[in-house]
């Protein structure tokens, strides 16, 4: 019984400081197909410890992959290759088993 109330009480506060914040802002939608395809590359990311917040990420959709890409937010944009602060980075991953197929920076 008091688990029950602390979850309620804890669910009311959190109601109230959700509608002190007003409106959200749609920061993206993506396809739900995208996030394991993301999720998917977020080891190769970590792995050469690229923080994300730097990055703009692009998913790119072929007949039997996905390919990640992180491109920097200062890039320049329509430009080939990397033209940001940060290193361009990409994964592909197989969308029949969701393993790596390749990852590499871009030039």
């Amino acid at each position: 019984m008091k688990t029950a109330l602390l979850v309620v009480m804890a669910t009311a506060g959190w109601s109230v400081a959700m509608a002190d914040e007003g409106p959200g802002k749609v920061v993206a939608q993506i396809p739900g197909v995208c996030l394991k395809w993301i999720s998917s590359a977020t080891p190769e990311f970590r792995r050469r410890q690229l923080d994300l917040d730097r990055y703009s990420i692009t998913v790119v959709e072929q007949r039997q992959s996905a390919t990640i890409v992180l491109t920097s937010l200062d890039s320049a944009p329509d430009a080939r290759g990397n033209t940001g602060s940060n290193p361009a980075y990409e994964v592909e991953v197989s969308k029949k088993d969701l393993k790596v197929l390749r990852s590499n920076y871009v030039r």
